[in-house]
């Protein structure tokens, strides 16, 4: 049985990461002076300085008990939105539609490297440019990471923690054969062409309404009965 699982901020949430939105790391700072296309084209000094504090920040995180499930999961292709590593940590190697907070990338030579959890350095290690920057996707900018999300095939698709603004899941999950979504709060279907009159979960075959670290045993004789019945 192959999975598809499409994570967002709320499975790492149990790990103590904030949010972006509902009260998260959006009310800490201006998302305009810091996250934006627009704000690395006036003051990229700014935008480098919050992405070095919150990459210092990560090495304090440890995965939670669905890391490590998800990272053990048989034939499981892991896309995320977040752009943390805990998935990393639990041993998951996911595919990071938004980029990756660890990373840095050169605008001029393209190279992509790893730099842990230290400040960015200001010249590539590379070409020798000056032209580094967060490997992380501003608002503004195209995510090329995206072109996986239709074209991943499955038996199964799982969407965990992810409010559905960003990356239309209903959508998505009518491609599949079976989908269950995991979320704690029953949302509206809304994206950003507008909010539907209808709930996300109408979209689903099976909608676990908890936290993903208390969905775990749920899902995982879930995936049994179906995989059983495949």
């Amino acid at each position: 049985m192959q999975i598809y699982l499409l994570s967002g901020a709320g499975l790492s949430a149990p790990s103590g990461i904030a949010i972006y939105r509902d009260g998260g790391l959006w009310n800490e700072v201006d998302i305009n002076e810091v996250a934006t296309h627009d704000a690395w084209l006036h003051d990229p000094e700014h935008v480098i300085a919050f992405f070095d504090t919150k990459r210092q920040e990560l090495a304090r995180f440890s995965p939670n008990a669905a890391h490590y499930y998800f990272a053990n999961l048989p034939h499981c292709v892991h896309l995320t939105q977040n752009v943390d590593d805990l998935s990393e940590k639990a041993g998951d190697k996911p595919i990071h539609l938004h980029g990756k907070l660890t990373e840095v990338r050169c605008d001029e030579c393209k190279s992509v490297w790893d730099i842990g959890y230290i400040v960015q350095p200001k010249v590539c290690h590379f070409c020798g440019s000056r032209s580094v920057r967060p490997n992380v996707i501003l608002f503004g900018e195209v995510a090329p990471n995206y072109k996986h999300l239709y074209t991943t095939k499955a038996d199964v698709f799982i969407a965990v923690g992810t409010s559905g603004m960003v990356i239309d899941i209903a959508d998505i999950a009518q491609n599949y054969p079976t989908s269950i979504l995991i979320d704690p709060v029953r949302r509206k279907r809304c994206t950003m062409f507008g909010e539907f009159d209808e709930y996300i979960d109408e979209y689903f075959d099976y909608f676990l309404q908890k936290d993903i670290c208390e969905a775990i045993d749920e899902l995982d004789n879930l995936l049994r009965k179906i995989d059983g019945c495949t």
